[in-house]
Parts: structure tokens; sequence; C-alpha cells
């Protein structure tokens, strides 16, 4: 059996600083912050340029990954408990994350030595994310730990 866990708000709470980064780089650009307590996205954004939207979405990923990374974010400590449990070789971290703002995460918070594998996905696709981590973790048994139950019903 193996095991997959999502990042964002499965194995880390960090709606919160997600969002104070977005309105941070939103604001720095002239454009009024968004206040919601949902996960603020590139989705959110819709109706700004896209070349300035990739500088926005640039300007909140550093601030994301500056010296507030540590103290913003909380860790799920029973899903920490289940993957030392699990084992290394069981359990991978599947995420749409940039593999820059993961690897900023992993430096703070330490799980990367619990994860045989870090699997990077757009998860656009339930069916092609699925046979994606079909072929990646050699596997057609696994538990999958993802907080957006919508991507499962959506299709």
């Amino acid at each position: 059996m193996k095991y997959i866990f999502d990042l964002d708000e499965t194995l880390i709470q960090s709606t919160t600083l997600n969002n104070d980064a977005y309105n941070y780089a939103l604001e720095k650009f002239g454009f009024k912050s968004i206040i919601t307590s949902e996960r603020l996205t590139r989705n959110n954004l819709g109706l700004i340029p896209s070349v300035l939207l990739k500088r926005i979405v640039t300007e909140k990923q550093k601030y994301f990954t500056r010296a507030w990374l540590p103290y913003r974010i909380t860790l799920n400590v029973e899903f920490f408990d289940a993957l030392n449990g699990y084992g290394k070789k069981n359990c991978y971290l599947w995420t749409k994350a940039s593999k820059n703002r993961v690897k900023s995460i992993f430096k703070f918070c330490g799980p990367d030595k619990l994860f045989k594998k870090i699997i990077l996905d757009n998860k656009t696709s339930f069916r092609t994310s699925i046979k994606r981590l079909k072929a990646l973790t050699h596997s057609d048994m696994f538990v999958v730990y993802e907080n957006d139950d919508k991507f499962f019903y959506g299709e």
C-alpha cells in the first residue's frame, strides 16, 4: 500500500500566509487587497493581464518563502505521525505547489526525509493524475490524503 499526501491544507495549514502574500503583491502593483477566508489562487486574479499576473505571482512566492514562513505555517501533527508509521518507502508528497515553494517549506519544516518522492502535478484532471500516481508509485493500491474533495468529484 502506498500513501499519497497533499501539501497545502493537508500536511500544512498555509492559507493565511498564502493570502497575505497575494495581497502584499497585489498592493505592491497598485491593486486592492482581496479579503476572504478562502484560499486565494491565480483564478481569483482573472482580470489582471497575464504579463502582470506573472510578476504578481512571482512577488507573492518571494513573500511566501521569506522569513515569515516558519512562523506562519501550522503542521498537521497527526499526518506527520502517520507518515512515520507508514515508512518513507511507502509515502509520496503530491502537490501543485511550485518546486521552489516546496523546497522552502521543507527547509523550515523538514518533512522531505519522510517521502520517497515528491510528485509535482497541476491536478487539472482526476483521471490523468491517478494514472500518473499509479505509474510513479508503481502501485494500483494507495490511500490519498487530499483536502480538496472537488478534485475527486469534479469530473
